[in-house]
């Protein structure tokens, strides 16, 4: 399931919980693909509504697979990535330790960070608002993807 920019930043404006935490792995063999639960205990809060703080256990199901055997709805990680994994940031609802992720919204770590790595401000740079012309001005004749980029590189000058 695609979720939009704009849904994305709803996601992670209304989550509860954004925290990230060190992700415990268990030692039995995985069956690939297949739903597991990430885990692990909280190292950092960056948002909480008070249910949840450093310490406190979370979890949440994700698909895991391989490139390639993506299902169309539920989030996934993918076998590497998760192999590679120590911690994760993610935005959480749900009553804590059972949480589910809200939106799409995880990244995986390799250690934890002082400042969240994912963060509302971040996808709203991403949102480019192109005026529409001026009344008697006409439409532009170049591709979408070329106004856009050229208001990008304006906005970088």
């Amino acid at each position: 399931m695609a979720i939009s920019l704009g849904d994305r930043i709803q996601w992670r404006m209304r989550a509860p919980f954004h925290v990230q935490f060190h992700l415990e792995k268990k030692e039995e063999p995985l069956r690939i693909p297949s739903d597991i639960f990430l885990g692990g205990q909280v190292v950092r809060v960056f948002r909480s509504d008070g249910r949840l703080e450093s310490g406190d256990r979370v979890r949440f199901k994700i698909w895991l697979c391989q490139p390639g055997d993506e299902q169309t709805g539920p989030a996934f990680i993918h076998h590497d990535a998760f192999t590679r994994a120590r911690y994760v940031e993610a935005y959480l609802h749900g009553q804590p330790p059972d949480c589910e992720l809200a939106g799409y919204e995880f990244e995986v770590l390799s250690a934890p960070t002082d400042e969240p790595t994912m963060t509302v401000t971040q996808l709203q740079h991403f949102t480019v608002r192109v005026p529409p012309p001026a009344k008697g001005q006409s439409i532009q004749k170049k591709s979408w993807w070329k106004r856009l980029l050229s208001k990008c590189v304006d906005r970088d000058s």
